[in-house]
């Protein structure tokens, strides 16, 4: 059955190429639930990561290579486990929206020129474009099976505010990488490969590649939060950093957090309650939202049959 499969495989890549280059040069890198990744799909996804994250060049070709394989495996068992529920047809506007945040972020200013961008590198746009589908649609999949386990104290939350009203507070503009790992035996090789690819490639680089929360389309950047929305033991562990440094890895019921502190704002401020309320449910909702997300795919992950050549 597994031959069968890549003689279609084959076939369909053969429909599209010229005969010389293709048919003995391609083999298999990793089957996933019987589905197989090429050496084809891999090169694919190494152009894509690095056209869309340009400092991954300072690596070398090894870990660019794993990062890619790492990325492939997440995009089919994630798409595996949505076509379990309903098609992969996000809405065009929104899917266009995503996208216009992604060529904004590396400095590209409309759609056209980006497909030129694009196509300089042999990337077909049409591809980009049902990548990023999958991942509309593994955000619908959370937020459809999750939405009724949401839980917001908004009192709590308006408690929050009355203490903040006419007093000083600091005001932090933070980044984040979520992260799991099998076992916490693989924490400090973990947190050692993170830092790593911080050292090498910077802060929001490494978002983009290692992390789970949604807010790695942004490099990990959750904007500016008041330190009193945030928990005690992240409270405790900012404290303990400078502007431009990141904490080390925190304990959450998703896995693992390390937040960098990229500014402090220390002022007396007038709050609009009502405007600081709606940020406040919308940044729990998302957190909460990225917990189940990181769990849920955990779960499927472990349940997955990977074997990676």
């Amino acid at each position: 059955m597994k031959q069968f499969f890549f003689k279609i495989y084959i076939f369909l890549i053969l429909s599209v190429l010229p005969f010389k280059t293709v048919y003995s040069n391609v083999f298999i890198v990793a089957e996933i639930n019987q589905e197989i990744i090429t050496n084809i799909d891999l090169n694919f996804e190494k152009k894509y990561l690095v056209s869309l994250n340009p400092n991954l060049q300072k690596l070398d070709q090894n870990r660019i290579t794993e990062y890619a394989k790492d990325s492939l495996i997440n995009e089919k068992i994630k798409k595996n486990e949505i076509e379990k529920r309903f098609k992969i047809d996000p809405d065009p506007t929104l899917l266009l929206n995503v996208i216009g945040n992604i060529y904004s972020s590396i400095g590209i200013s409309s759609l056209s020129e980006f497909e030129e961008y694009l196509s300089q590198k042999n990337i077909d746009l049409e591809r980009v474009k049902e990548k990023i589908a999958i991942e509309i649609a593994w955000n619908d999949l959370i937020v459809k099976t999750f939405a009724s386990q949401i839980e917001i104290d908004q009192n709590l939350m308006k408690k929050q505010l009355e203490k903040l009203d006419n007093e000083k507070i600091d005001n932090l503009l933070l980044s984040e990488i979520i992260f799991t790992i099998n076992n916490k035996s693989e924490l400090d090789l973990k947190y050692e490969e993170i830092k790593k690819s911080i050292n090498d490639i910077g802060f929001e680089e490494t978002a983009r590649i290692y992390s789970l929360s949604d807010s790695k389309k942004s490099g990990g950047n959750l904007g500016w939060i008041y330190k009193n929305q945030l928990s005690k033991e992240i409270i405790n562990e900012l404290n303990e950093i400078t502007i431009g440094n990141f904490t080390k890895p925190i304990i959450t019921s998703g896995g693992f957090l390390i937040i960098k502190l990229n500014d402090i704002k220390s002022e007396s401020i007038k709050i609009d309650k009502e405007a600081q309320l709606e940020k406040m449910i919308e940044f729990e909702k998302e957190r909460q939202f990225t917990t189940f997300s990181t769990l849920y795919y955990k779960r499927i992950y472990n349940s997955a049959e990977i074997n990676e050549k």
